[in-house]
C-alpha cells in the first residue's frame, strides 16, 4: 500500500482492498432504488417492510456499508421469508455458515423463481458467486444487465466494478456523471495511476454527491492519508465517524493516522472506539490485532505487547476462532524468544500448532520467526520447509 510510512504488522487491508473484496458481491446488483421505467427491477414481494428493507440494504450497498446493508436484506427476509432475493444477496455477504450456504442459496433461487425473469436471473447469478463459481455467475450477471440496460449499476458492473481497467473506468465516469460509486472506482483508479490530484478530486466529488453516508468520507480520507496530509485525512475520518450507518473502519483510519505520526495511545484509543462499533465478531477481533500492532510499532516493553496479545487470544478463543487462535499464540512465541523466554516460547509454538485440526501457514511463518530469534536454525529450516510446501498449493501463502 503506498502510505507515507511503513503499515503496521498488524495493519487493516486499506479501504480499498476492503472496498474491493466486499464490493465483490456488489458489483452485479442491479440498482432497485430509483427504478427507471420497465427495464429495472421489479421485485415480486407484496410485503411493504420487505420491499422497504430491501431497498435500504440495497441503498448501503451502493454506499459501501456492507453489515448495515446485511441486517437490512436479514430484516426483509424476517419480513418476508419467500423473498429470494433478499436471502441470496443476505447469503452473498458473508453472514450464512458455509455448511449450510448451498442449501441456502438453492432456497432463494427456487424462491426467487415466483418473481420476474431479471429477479430469477439475478437470484441465479448471487447464487453462483456465493459459491464461488465465478464464470457462471458472471454469464447470469451479463444476462441480468441486457434485460435492464437502463440501470446505471449494471452498467458499472458489466464494466467490472473496482476491478474495471483504468480506461473503462473513465469512460464509464464521463458516461455515468451523477453516479457517485463510480467516482470511488475512478478515484483509485487515478490514484494508481499516478494522477494523485484527480484522484482526489475524484473523491471529493463522491462525498459532495452523498454527503450522507460514510465511506465517501472514508475513501476522501484514505488518500488524503496516503497524500501525507495527515490533519485533512483526519478531519474526513471524524465525519465518517459521524454519519449513520456507523462505520468502525474509519475509527481505524484514525489509529493509522495517530500511529503514522507516533501518537500511539491516541491510536489504541481509536481503536477502542472502532471495536465499540463493531458490527461483527470478526471486526472487533481484527481491531483488537491491530491494537498489538501499535505496541509492536512503538517498540513498547514486551510485557505491554504480550498482554495486548493475550487479550487478542482471549477473544478468538471466545470467538470459537480457531486459526485466529493458532496465529496469535505463534505471534506471542516470537515475543517470548525475543525476550529470551525459550521454554515459553517453545511451549506457545506447541499450544499454537494444537489450537486448530489444520495448521494456519502464519503458524509456519512466525515459528520460523521465533526459532529464528532464538538461533535454532533446524526448527527454523523445518518450518521454512512447511511453509514452502503450503505454498506450493496456496497462492496467499
Amino acid at each position: 500500500m503506498p502510505a507515507p510510512a511503513p503499515a503496521p504488522a498488524h495493519a487493516r487491508p486499506s479501504r480499498f482492498a476492503r472496498n474491493v473484496t466486499a464490493l465483490a458481491g456488489l458489483v452485479f446488483v442491479p440498482l432497485v432504488v430509483q427504478p427507471q421505467g420497465d427495464a429495472a427491477l421489479k421485485l415480486h414481494t407484496t410485503n411493504p417492510t420487505a420491499s422497504n428493507e430491501f431497498r435500504a440494504g440495497v441503498s448501503d450497498l451502493e454506499n459501501v456499508s456492507m453489515e448495515s446493508a446485511a441486517e437490512h436484506f436479514k430484516a426483509a427476509l424476517d419480513a418476508d421469508p419467500g423473498f429470494g432475493l433478499a436471502r441470496v444477496m443476505y447469503a452473498s455477504l458473508g453472514p450464512v455458515p458455509a455448511s449450510q450456504l448451498e442449501a441456502e442459496t438453492n432456497r432463494a433461487v427456487a424462491d426467487a423463481a415466483r418473481g420476474s425473469a431479471s429477479e430469477l436471473v439475478l437470484a441465479a447469478a448471487y447464487r453462483e458467486f456465493a459459491l464461488g463459481h465465478n464464470a457462471a455467475a458472471n454469464a447470469l450477471f451479463a444476462a441480468a444487465a441486457k434485460m435492464m440496460p437502463n440501470d446505471a449499476l449494471a452498467a458499472w458492473m458489466g464494466g467490472g466494478g473496482f476491478g474495471m481497467p483504468y480506461a473503462a473506468a473513465r469512460e464509464f465516469v464521463a458516461t455515468h456523471p451523477d453516479y457517485a460509486l463510480g467516482y470511488n472506482t475512478i478515484a483509485y483508479q487515478e490514484w494508481f495511476a499516478g494522477n494523485r490530484d484527480a484522484a482526489l478530486a475524484a473523491a471529493k466529488k463522491q462525498t459532495e454527491m452523498i454527503p450522507n453516508a460514510p465511506n465517501p468520507y472514508d475513501t476522501y480520507a484514505e488518500l488524503l492519508q496516503w497524500n501525507g496530509d495527515f490533519a485533512g485525512a483526519a478531519a474526513q475520518y471524524k465525519k465518517a465517524t459521524t454519519t449513520p450507518p456507523r462505520f468502525p473502519e474509519a475509527y481505524a483510519g484514525l489509529a493509522e493516522v495517530a500511529a503514522l505520526q507516533g501518537q500511539y495511545d491516541q491510536a489504541r484509543s481509536y481503536l477502542n472506539q472502532a471495536i465499540a462499533n463493531a458490527w461483527t465478531p470478526r471486526q472487533k477481533l481484527g481491531y483488537k490485532r491491530q491494537i498489538v500492532g501499535t505496541y509492536v510499532l512503538q517498540g513498547a516493553p514486551a510485557a505491554d505487547i504480550t498482554k495486548a496479545l493475550e487479550a487478542a487470544i482471549a477473544e478468538a478463543k471466545a470467538q470459537g476462532n480457531g486459526p485466529q487462535t493458532a496465529m496469535l499464540y505463534s505471534e506471542l512465541a516470537t515475543v517470548q524468544a525475543r525476550s529470551g523466554n525459550v521454554a515459553a516460547a517453545h511451549q506457545t509454538l506447541a499450544t499454537a500448532q494444537a489450537a486448530n485440526p489444520s495448521v494456519p501457514w502464519n503458524v509456519r511463518y512466525f515459528g520460523a520467526m521465533a526459532h529464528g530469534l532464538m538461533k535454532h536454525w533446524g526448527p527454523a529450516g523445518q518450518e521454512l520447509s512447511a511453509l514452502k510446501s503450503m505454498a506450493a498449493s496456496d497462492a496467499s501463502v
